[in-house]
C-alpha cells in the first residue's frame, strides 16, 4: 500500500512539471508564443546588447534550453488563484467591516467617559485595517505572479517597429545604406521565430576635422582639449551619433572645467560633408556663442559670448536655530522679512573667514562666509579642508562637484544644496551653499550572519555615534559586539592510535568593545592646500577582544593611530603615525591540557603563535587602488589593488639596554617579549564583464612575513599566513591547508590550524545567473603557505625553487542567492591536485590505493582517521569569495 502511494505521488508530479512544461498552454486561440528573436547580422559586427535592447518584444526568458517562469506560471491554475483571491478579499472586507465597527465602539466608549468628566477633548482610537488595495500574496498567488511570468504572445505591429527601429540604429551608428528585413516563421504547436536579417552596408569614417569659432579664447581651449587626448578624438573614427554625442559633452564638460561658466552641449554644433564614392566624411566642428534668458524677459533670448568666470563669494548658510536666542519668528517679524528665505530659514549671524596668508597682500576678499544662527556649530577650518571653492578664484565646474561629494561625505548634514547667482556683465558668479543639519547623534543595533575566513557565526553589534564632538566634524563611535562563531579545534585528540577530529560547532564565543574617534585632516598638524585635496581623515582607535574558547581564552588590546587620504578618487592611502601605528597586546590562557600538548609537540614555531605576544608597530601602509572610482571610464573592466606593509619592534630593539632579558634569551616589557618582523601582503582582483550579469573574475594573493630579531621562529598568530576556506583556496578547510609538501597525514601529532610566513594563491571564476533570484560560477583556485626555513616538525614546509610544484589546485561549481541586500554563497569544492602526497598519487583522478599503501608502510599500519585527500568539501559564504 504505501509502495502505491508513493508511485500515485511520483505520477501526479510527473503530471504537474509535463504540463508545466507544455509552453503554449495558456496561448490564446489563434495567437502564437515568441519562442525566440534569431538575428543574423551580414556586414560588419554589431553590439547584440544594443540590438536586442531595440527589439520590442523578447521571449520568455530560458537558461539551460528551459523557460523557467514561463515554467512557473504555468504550473499554476489562474481561474483558481482568481476565485481564492476574490474569496480572501471578501474576508479582507469583512474584517475591515469589524474592526470598524470596534473602533466606533471604543470611541463612542471614550467620548461617553470624557463627558462624564467634563472634558471637551478625548483620545480617538484608529484601528489599523486591513490592506485591500494591494492585499499580501498567498503562496500560490505570489509564485505565479512574482516569479512566474505569462507567455510573451507575439505582436505584428512591435515585430514592424522593431526592424523600423533598427534601420534607425544603422543610421545612428554611420552605416547609410544599410538594410533590415524582417520574417517570421510559424509552426503548427501555436509558437513563432521571429528573424531579423540586418544588412550593415559600408561604413562612414571622419576623415578629417576643422573647427569654426569666432570666440578666440574658446578655441584655444579647444585646442587645449585636443591636445589633452592621447589621440585625436574624432579623425579615424565612425561616423557614429553617440560619438559625436560624447564628444559634445566631454568639450563641454572641458570648458566647464576652465572657468567658462554655463556652457552647454547645446553650442557645439556639426556640419557634415558626405563623400559616397569613398565613405569618408569631413567634419566641422562649429561653437558658438551661450543662450541665456532673463527673469524679466522669459519669453526671449539672447546671445553671449563664452568668457571665464570668477568666484565673487562663498556663502555657507547654516539655518540651524538650536542655539539661536530668542524666538525665530519674532526676530523674523520685528526684520518684517518673510518667515522663510525661499524654501530655507532666515540666518541673523555673519562670519567672514580669510586667510590670513592673504591677507598680508592688502585688500582681501573673504574666502568663505557663514550665515548662521546664534552659534556657528561646525569650525571654519572643516570647510577650509573640505572645499575647493573659494572666493576671489577662478570657477571650475569639478571644484565644485568635488567639494559637494566631500560636504556629503562628512555626514554632517541631512541635505544639501547649491545655488549659483550669476552677474553677467562682470563675469562673476557666488555660490551658495544650503545646508540642513543631520542629527548628531544615534544609536543602532545590527544582528548579523558573519563569515570569518570561512567560519559561520552569529553576532550583534550596538553603536552609539556622536557628530560633531568638539564642533570639527570628528565622529566618536563606541562599540561592543558579541557573538558566536564556528572555530576548528587547534589540534588533534590523540586515543591511541586513533586521532579523532572535534566537531565543527558555534565552539567560540567573542566579546569586542571598541572606541574610535575620526577628525577631518592629519590631525595634529594645521590643514594645508595637500590637505584639501586629498580628503584626509585621522583615525584613532582602541579595542579590545576576548574570545573564549575549549583549549584557551584570548584577550587582544589594541591601540591605533592612521591617516587616510585619497589621491584622484582612485587611490586611496592609510598610513600609521611614525612610532606609534599599532601597539598590540595578546594575553593567552591556555588549559593544562592544552599548554602540555603543545610542549609535548615541541614545535617552536606553533608554541610561539600560541603565547602572549606584544607587538608595537613603527609604522604602518596601506595602498588601495579601484579603478571603479575612476571618472568618465569607458571600459567595463573593474581591478582593485591592495598592498598592506606592517613593521614592528624595530625602534623597540634600539632599546634592549633597559629591557628585560627572558628565560629564552628575548627582550621583552613587563615580562612579555616583543614581535619584530616585516610583513607584506598584496591582492589584485581584475573582473571582465560580458555582458550585464556574465563575467570573468580573477584574484592574486602574494604575502611574506620575515621575522628576525627578538622573533626568531614566528610571525605573531594575527599577522601569520593561512590557507583554505570559503573565500581562499576551496578545496580545502579554512587554514587547514600546508605548509608546502609537508605530510601532515603521516603525523599522528599534527595540528588541524596550520601557519606560514609565505603566501601565493589565485583564483578564476566565471559568474553567470541562473535566473534573477540565483546565480552560479565555476571556480578554479590555487595556492599554498610555506616557511622560510625548515620546522624539522613539519618537513617539506618550507619554500624552495620547486615552488611551483607545490601548489595546490581546487575546482568546483557555486550557488549564489541573491537578496538584493545580501548575497548567499553555497561552493562545492573538489580538490584537484595535493602535492603533499605519494607521486603518481597527487592529481584526482589518479588510483589512490597508493597513497594508503605508502601511510601503511610509514607508519606501519592505517589509522582510522587517515584524512581523505580529495573530499568534497562545502562552504557556505556571506558575499561573494572576492
Amino acid at each position: 500500500m504505501p509502495l502505491i502511494r508513493f508511485n500515485n505521488i511520483i505520477f501526479l508530479l510527473f503530471g504537474v512539471l509535463l504540463a508545466a512544461c507544455n509552453t503554449t498552454r495558456n496561448v490564446p486561440a489563434n495567437k502564437y508564443l515568441l519562442e525566440k528573436n534569431d538575428v543574423a547580422i551580414v556586414g560588419d559586427k554589431l553590439s547584440r546588447e544594443d540590438i536586442d535592447g531595440i527589439i520590442r518584444q523578447q521571449p520568455n526568458y530560458k537558461r539551460f534550453g528551459v523557460k523557467w517562469r514561463l515554467m512557473a506560471y504555468n504550473v499554476i491554475d489562474s481561474v483558481k488563484v482568481a476565485d481564492k483571491r476574490q474569496r480572501k478579499n471578501i474576508q479582507l472586507r469583512e474584517k475591515n467591516k469589524k474592526r470598524l465597527i470596534r473602533e466606533d465602539r471604543i470611541n463612542s466608549r471614550r467620548v461617553e467617559r470624557a463627558r462624564k468628566k467634563g472634558n471637551k477633548l478625548y483620545t480617538h482610537k484608529t484601528v489599523h485595517l486591513k490592506d485591500t488595495a494591494d492585499p499580501q500574496m498567498f503562496i500560490r498567488e505570489w509564485y505565479k505572479y512574482k516569479i512566474g511570468r505569462p507567455p510573451v504572445i507575439f505582436d505584428s505591429t512591435q515585430f514592424l517597429k522593431s526592424i523600423e527601429q533598427l534601420n534607425a540604429y544603422l543610421k545612428k551608428k554611420g552605416y547609410y545604406y544599410g538594410d533590415v528585413n524582417g520574417i517570421v516563421e510559424f509552426s503548427g504547436e501555436k509558437k513563432c521565430v521571429a528573424n531579423y536579417l540586418i544588412s550593415t552596408g559600408e561604413r562612414y569614417m571622419i576623415d578629417s576635422v576643422y573647427l569654426i569659432c569666432p570666440n578666440k579664447e574658446v578655441a584655444q581651449h579647444y585646442q587645449l582639449f585636443i591636445d589633452s587626448k592621447q589621440d585625436k578624438p574624432l579623425i579615424g573614427k565612425p561616423f557614429d551619433a553617440d560619438l559625436l554625442d560624447d564628444h559634445r559633452s566631454d568639450i563641454s564638460k572641458f570648458m566647464r572645467d576652465s572657468s567658462f561658466y554655463g556652457f552647454s552641449p547645446k553650442s557645439v554644433r556639426y556640419i557634415v560633408d558626405t563623400n559616397y564614392t569613398n565613405m569618408k566624411v569631413k567634419l566641422g566642428v562649429e561653437i558658438g556663442d551661450r543662450v541665456v534668458t532673463y527673469l524679466e524677459y522669459k519669453d526671449s533670448v539672447s546671445f553671449i559670448p563664452y568668457k571665464k568666470y570668477m568666484i565673487e563669494n562663498v556663502y555657507f548658510h547654516m539655518p540651524d536655530t538650536v542655539h539661536l536666542e530668542g524666538d525665530y519668528f519674532t526676530k523674523v517679524s520685528e526684520r518684517r522679512l518673510p518667515d522663510y528665505d525661499k524654501e530655507f530659514l532666515h540666518t541673523f549671524d555673519t562670519l567672514a573667514y580669510v586667510n590670513v596668508r592673504d591677507a598680508k597682500l592688502g585688500e582681501v576678499n573673504p574666502d568663505m562666509i557663514f550665515l548662521y544662527n546664534g552659534k556657528l556649530y561646525l569650525k571654519p577650518r572643516v570647510f577650509e579642508i573640505y572645499s575647493y571653492v573659494y572666493g576671489g578664484e577662478k570657477y571650475y565646474e569639478k571644484n565644485m562637484e568635488a567639494t559637494y561629494n566631500r560636504l556629503r561625505g562628512l555626514d554632517m548634514f541631512n541635505e544639501i544644496k547649491t545655488k549659483i547667482t550669476e552677474d553677467k556683465e562682470h563675469g562673476s558668479i557666488e555660490v551658495h551653499h544650503y545646508m540642513m543639519r543631520g542629527k548628531r547623534q544615534s544609536f543602532s543595533f545590527e544582528p548579523r550572519a558573519t563569515n570569518s575566513n570561512g567560519f559561520l557565526g552569529v553576532s550583534a553589534n550596538v553603536q552609539f555615534v556622536n557628530k560633531n564632538l568638539f564642533g570639527g566634524a570628528e565622529h566618536l563611535k563606541i562599540g561592543i559586539s558579541g557573538g558566536l562563531e564556528s572555530q576548528p579545534p587547534v589540534l588533534q585528540e590523540q586515543n591511541g592510535e586513533v586521532i579523532q577530529t572535534s566537531e565543527r560547532s558555534l565552539n567560540t564565543i567573542e566579546i569586542s568593545p571598541t572606541i574610535q574617534l575620526e577628525v577631518p585632516g592629519f590631525f595634529p598638524f594645521r590643514s594645508t592646500k595637500l590637505a584639501r585635496k586629498r580628503r584626509p581623515q585621522t583615525i584613532i582607535g582602541t579595542a579590545y577582544n576576548y574570545q573564549d574558547r575549549q583549549e584557551f581564552t584570548r584577550g587582544t588590546f589594541q591601540l591605533s593611530y592612521d591617516w587616510e587620504f585619497i589621491v584622484r578618487r582612485t587611490h586611496r592611502f592609510q598610513v600609521g603615525f611614525p612610532l606609534v601605528s599599532v601597539i598590540k597586546f595578546i594575553s593567552i590562557d591556555k588549559t593544562d591540557e592544552f599548554d602540555t600538548k603543545l610542549k609535548d609537540l615541541n614545535d617552536l614555531f606553533i608554541f610561539d603563535a600560541y603565547s602572549n605576544q606584544f607587538v608595537w608597530q613603527d609604522w604602518r601602509f596601506k595602498y588601495e587602488y579601484n579603478i571603479s572610482e575612476k571618472l568618465n571610464r569607458r571600459h567595463k573592466f573593474q581591478m582593485f589593488y591592495s598592498t598592506i606593509v606592517d613593521p614592528a619592534g624595530n625602534v623597540l630593539s634600539m632599546f634592549r639596554d633597559i629591557q628585560d632579558t627572558l628565560q629564552n634569551g628575548k627582550y621583552g616589557i613587563n615580562g612579555v617579549a616583543y614581535s619584530q618582523f616585516m610583513r607584506v601582503d598584496n591582492e589584485f582582483v581584475f573582473s571582465q564583464p560580458f555582458s550585464k550579469e556574465r563575467s570573468m573574475n580573477f584574484r592574486v594573493m602574494l604575502g611574506a612575513g620575515v621575522p628576525y630579531g627578538n622573533s626568531e621562529n614566528s610571525l605573531p598568530y594575527d599577522y601569520s599566513f593561512f590557507a583554505g576556506g570559503a573565500n581562499d583556496i576551496r578545496g580545502w578547510p579554512a587554514r587547514t591547508m600546508g605548509p608546502g609538501v609537508y605530510k601532515y597525514y603521516l603525523d599522528t601529532n599534527r595540528t588541524i590550524t596550520q601557519l606560514g610566513n609565505f603566501k601565493l594563491g589565485g583564483s578564476a571564476e566565471w559568474r553567470f545567473p541562473i535566473n534573477s533570484f540565483f546565480k552560479a560560477a565555476f571556480f578554479m583556485d590555487a595556492g599554498n603557505i610555506w616557511t622560510f626555513s625548515e620546522d624539522p616538525n613539519r618537513l617539506g614546509g618550507n619554500i624552495t625553487s620547486d615552488w611551483y610544484k607545490q601548489l595546490m589546485v581546487s575546482s568546483g561549481v557555486g550557488i549564489r542567492i541573491d537578496f538584493e541586500y545580501f548575497i548567499f554563497r553555497l561552493d562545492i569544492a573538489v580538490p584537484v591536485r595535493n602535492p603533499s602526497l605519494p607521486v603518481g598519487t597527487q592529481w584526482v583522478w589518479n588510483d589512490h590505493t597508493d597513497y594508503y599503501q605508502y601511510v601503511k608502510d610509514e607508519l606501519g599500519y592505517i589509522p582510522v582517521s587517515t584524512p581523505n585527500p580529495f573530499k568534497i568539501r562545502y562552504h557556505f559564504g556571506i558575499g561573494y569569495p572576492f
